[in-house]
């Protein structure tokens, strides 16, 4: 075990074999504060001496709820492409439905009070709560017949949901409509309709919804040219062109992340963008104060970027583009320090594995200050892990192909 001070800047860096080995530890830089940015927003109703009314926006803000489960955190989970399961960090699955991805019943998002899925052949969104049968929530008639892309993220209280449909001109110039729902009562209300080429940002059409907390509603696009061979597919993929939305006036913020891809907002707004992906990729971290931290993870590949503990932690996954023996790539899990004393480079365990890290969906991960989840191994027979971030060690949940979120 070693332990040094990088470039002035106290560095936890854990390995860990699936996120492997990596032969490049990264260093960080911190450049003192050279501007100061926009504080996080915090989205607020209008003062009222009563509970705002369900079926309205203003219902929609109030404060978060708090899962109804003892069991701690639910990891929702998808089985290959046949069901959806809400299990519990000792493995005990909750509740669980059958799906049919395009066809029919689709998971298309998450809050705090299950896993939402969709039918484009009907328009029926339905929740799959922590226990009990599918919940039919409204009926909202797809823009196209097929094709549409379509997401979701409820409110941190529970109380709506905003959901996204994109549908594509000849030009493949994408337009989203974004509708916000009730789950208290009421109609769903068409909150705004955004269009974004397929040139904008080097990203995909129209905006997909990413999350939404007390500062609003991230919005985000899939970048063009993905795929095929190389470190690309996790959860999802990188991201560009991510902006907030007021979910009170459907307006939105320019561009999180102007110089590169984004990675991730703390709720203190201090802001991860990526940069020098495919040669050396590097991770800026602004913080409130106006302050930048360079961290220059030594490989080509970076992603799965997200804030842990408000802003004190920074994980990230990173891989090179050289092929193993085995024909995987070498891949790596790290987590950085950002603030307060901590001891600097601790490896504490190595190994290769599939290239699942240039995702920017790790925020969907994150089971509390000290520990995340991820899947590891081949299509078919992979499994959910819990890797404590403090010590390394992992521990096998349940089965599972992907994760769709952690409410």
């Amino acid at each position: 075990m070693q332990r040094s001070l990088i470039g002035g800047f106290a560095t936890l860096v854990l390995v860990l074999a699936s996120c492997g080995a990596g032969s490049h530890a990264p260093s960080a830089t911190t450049t003192p504060p050279t501007r100061s940015p926009s504080p996080a927003a915090t989205i607020e109703a209008s003062p009222t001496s009563t509970p705002a009314a369900p079926g309205t926006l203003a219902s929609c803000v109030g404060s978060p709820s708090a899962s109804s489960s003892s069991a701690g955190p639910i990891i929702a989970v998808q089985i290959a492409a046949s069901a959806v399961e809400l299990v519990d960090t000792r493995g005990d699955v909750l509740n669980k439905t059958a799906i049919e991805p395009y066809a029919g019943l689709t998971p298309v998002g998450q809050g705090p009070d299950g896993i939402y899925l969709y039918t484009q052949s009907t328009g029926d969104l339905q929740l799959l709560g922590l226990s009990g049968p599918l919940q039919t929530l409204a009926e909202v008639t797809p823009t196209t017949a097929f094709g549409d892309d379509f997401s979701l993220a409820a409110s941190p209280n529970g109380q709506c949901w905003i959901l996204s449909d994109t549908s594509y001109d000849s030009n493949l110039n994408g337009t989203s409509k974004l509708d916000v729902g009730f789950n208290g009562g009421g109609a769903p209300l068409l909150l705004t309709t955004l269009t974004r080429p397929a040139t904008a940002d080097g990203g995909s059409p129209g905006y997909r919804v990413l999350r939404w907390d007390s500062s609003g509603v991230l919005l985000g696009s899939d970048p063009t040219g993905v795929g095929g061979g190389g470190p690309f597919i996790g959860e999802g993929y990188s991201l560009g062109g991510v902006v907030r939305l007021n979910p009170l006036t459907g307006t939105t913020s320019a561009p999180l992340c102007t110089g590169g891809r984004f990675g991730d907002v703390a709720p203190d707004g201090t802001l991860a963008c990526l940069t020098g992906p495919n040669s050396d990729a590097q991770i800026i971290v602004t913080s409130s104060d106006g302050s930048t931290t360079t961290i220059d993870t030594g490989m080509p590949f970076a992603g799965q970027i997200g804030f842990v503990g408000e802003s004190s932690l920074l994980t990230f996954c990173t891989s090179s583009d050289v092929s193993t023996a085995d024909g995987g790539w070498t891949t790596n899990l790290l987590v950085v320090q950002l603030k307060g004393q901590a001891p600097a480079q601790d490896t504490l365990s190595s190994g290769d594995g599939p290239g699942q890290n240039e995702s920017s969906y790790a925020w969907l991960k994150l089971l509390d200050g000290t520990s995340i989840v991820e899947t590891r191994g081949d299509s078919g027979s992979s499994s959910l892990v819990m890797i404590d971030l403090t010590t390394g060690q992992t521990t096998t949940i349940a089965p599972a192909d992907s994760i769709l979120g952690v409410l």
